[in-house]
C-alpha cells in the first residue's frame, strides 16, 4: 500500500482531532523491517502513536526524534522482545506478535519501559540497575497518568515485594541490584534499582521540590544531548533541583548495605 495511503487510513482510524494531530507530528520515525499487512501496519502504528504521546506527556519532549523498528515475531504476548540502541542514533526495536489486539498492545508496558530508556543518556553496563530502574519506575507513572493503570506506587511496591528478600544482605544497593542482572535474574534488578527512584520522588515531595518527571523534562531541555555518563547526568538533576539530593542518595544507594537502606527509608 502506498505510504501516503497508509497514513490516511491511521488518521480517519484515530478517531479524535487531537489524536490526528499527534499522529501527523509525533517525534519518531517509523521502520518497518519485516512485512506487515496493511490492518497490522494501522494498528501497530496507532499503539506507537499513543505510547509515544503518553510518555513524552511525562518525560518529554525528547530533542531528538525516536527511532522506532518493528520486527515480527511469534509469541504468546503482544511485544515478546525489546531493545534500545544508541550507537548513531535514539533507537528502539520492537518484536511485536501482531494477532494481539490494540488495547493488548497499549495495555502492554513495553512500549513505555523502552521509550522511557530515551529520556537518559546511555550509562553504561556498569550502570544498567539505574537505567533498568529508571525506565521500569517510569513506566508505571506514564501508565497512570494515561489511565491504564490506577496507582502507579501500588503497582511498584507489589513489583518489588517479591524481590525484597535478594537485598536483605551486605552488599549496596547498587551492587545487589547488578549482581543480579549478571545472574540474568531481571525482575530482581529492575525493581531494585527503581527503588532509587522511589526514594528521589520522596525525598524531592519533602523538599517541596517539583516532581521526578517534571526534573525529567527540564533535563530533555538543557541537558539531555550533553551528559555522557552518570556523574554528569546526577549533577544536571542536582542542579536542576537545586539540591543535592541525587548525589547523596546515590552515595547512600552505592555505599549502605541493601538491608539498611530498606531499613533507612522503610521500603
Amino acid at each position: 500500500m502506498p505510504k501516503l495511503s497508509v497514513l490516511l487510513l491511521i488518521l480517519v482510524l484515530l478517531g479524535s482531532a487531537s489524536q490526528i494531530s499527534l499522529a501527523a507530528t509525533a517525534p519518531y520515525q517509523l521502520h518497518w523491517q519485516h512485512e506487515f499487512s496493511s490492518t497490522e501496519q494501522v494498528k501497530l502504528s496507532q499503539w506507537l502513536a499513543f505510547s509515544s504521546q503518553a510518555t513524552l506527556k511525562v518525560l518529554g519532549p525528547y530533542p531528538f526524534a525516536m527511532q522506532l523498528y518493528v520486527y515480527r515475531r511469534a509469541g504468546n504476548e503482544p511485544v515478546p522482545w525489546a531493545n534500545t540502541w544508541r550507537e548513531h542514533s535514539q533507537q528502539v526495536h520492537f518484536y511485536v506478535a501482531p494477532q494481539f489486539s490494540k488495547h493488548e498492545f497499549v495495555a502492554d508496558w513495553t512500549g513505555y519501559h523502552e521509550m522511557a530508556h530515551l529520556a537518559l543518556p546511555y550509562l553504561g553496563q556498569k550502570n544498567a540497575w539505574f537505567a533498568e530502574g529508571f525506565a521500569s519506575y517510569m513506566q508505571y507513572q506514564i501508565m497512570q497518568q494515561a489511565g491504564l493503570i490506577d496507582s502507579a506506587a501500588r503497582v511498584i511496591n507489589a513489583k518489588f515485594a517479591p524481590q525484597r528478600k535478594h537485598y536483605l544482605q551486605q552488599l549496596s544497593m547498587a551492587d545487589s541490584a547488578a549482581q543480579l542482572l549478571s545472574q540474568r535474574r531481571f525482575a530482581a534488578g529492575y525493581w531494585g534499582g527503581a527503588q532509587f527512584f522511589v526514594v528521589a520522588e520522596r525525598l524531592l515531595q519533602q523538599q517541596g521540590k517539583a516532581p521526578l518527571n517534571l526534573q525529567i523534562q527540564r533535563y530533555q531541555q538543557c541537558c539531555r544531548l550533553q551528559d555522557t555518563d552518570l556523574a554528569q547526568l546526577i549533577q544536571s538533576l542536582d542542579n536542576l533541583s537545586d539540591s543535592t539530593l541525587f548525589r547523596q542518595l546515590l552515595q547512600e544507594f552505592n555505599q549502605l548495605p541493601a538491608e539498611a537502606f530498606l531499613q533507612l527509608y522503610q521500603l
